[in-house]
């Protein structure tokens, strides 16, 4: 059996921070073998930065979503195309 952890939405500094401060343990708790959080919003609430994506998968996600507001920020463009675990929408 595979134990797989979902979250979202992360929204904005708040919403990063909390993974931060949340998500290794609930990784610990919940014995996931996989992590996947939705970060389309993590920039400042409107779109993911290179920095967010950075701290959500710091924190200990494997896998970060997408979603329509995921280009917003043009900065994520060339992450989408490099990074094998950003899911564009």
């Amino acid at each position: 059996m595979m134990k797989i952890l979902c979250l979202g939405d992360v929204v904005g500094e708040e919403g990063t921070s909390a993974i931060e401060k949340s998500l290794p343990g609930l990784i610990r708790e919940t014995r996931a073998d996989l992590t996947i959080v939705n970060g389309e919003n993590s920039a400042d609430g409107n779109g993911i930065s290179r920095d967010s994506a950075e701290r959500i998968y710091d924190a200990g996600a494997d896998v970060i979503t997408g979603g329509n507001h995921t280009f917003k920020r043009r900065e994520i463009y060339s992450a989408l195309d490099d990074e094998e675990y950003l899911i564009r929408p």
